[in-house]
């Protein structure tokens, strides 16, 4: 009888562990998008990554459906800045590409961006000067927009390499 109830237990186990990985996968028509050389994400049809020139990192913005989201990769970059007048804040720490990291969400006080959401990966890579850091952030204007960007932030793959 025990040997039957650890048996099903075990079985039990498996189904909600199968359910919960198969509710994160990622969606089939998703696409790979190249933020240059330094990481991909999947992400709906339609994204695009835009570079963007600053001083001392690389720099630029995903664009896709329901979302626009402003990317800095260098050196010591901080812990996601939430903007003025967020409420209910909250993190979730995750490992990314086999690297540590934040997922912060919040809601805003803008009606047409009331969903915040940033990535944080401090240390992507050391060397010399220190550790290069991800810093990805965003505000939508639905929930259903915050949950596909915390999303497409699981799918981060690091292509850099000192």
């Amino acid at each position: 009888m025990r040997a039957l109830v650890v048996m099903l237990a075990g079985f039990a186990a498996f189904v909600l562990a199968s359910q919960a990985i198969a509710a994160d996968a990622v969606p089939s028509d998703w696409v790979e998008v190249a933020a240059g050389p330094m990481f991909t994400v999947r992400a709906p049809a339609g994204t695009t990554f835009e570079r963007i020139r600053t001083g001392d990192a690389f720099a630029g913005a995903f664009h896709g459906p329901g979302f626009d989201l402003p990317v800095e990769f260098g050196y010591h970059r901080d812990v996601v800045k939430l903007p003025d007048g967020t409420k209910n804040a909250s993190e979730t720490k995750l490992v990314v590409d086999e690297k540590p990291g934040t997922i912060v969400k919040a809601s805003t006080a803008d009606p047409a961006h009331a969903f915040f959401v940033g990535l944080w990966v401090p240390d992507v890579e050391k060397d010399l000067l220190g550790p290069l850091s991800l810093v990805i952030t965003g505000a939508v204007a639905k929930a259903e927009d915050q949950a596909t960007v915390e999303r497409i932030y699981r799918t981060v793959k690091f292509g850099y390499k000192n």
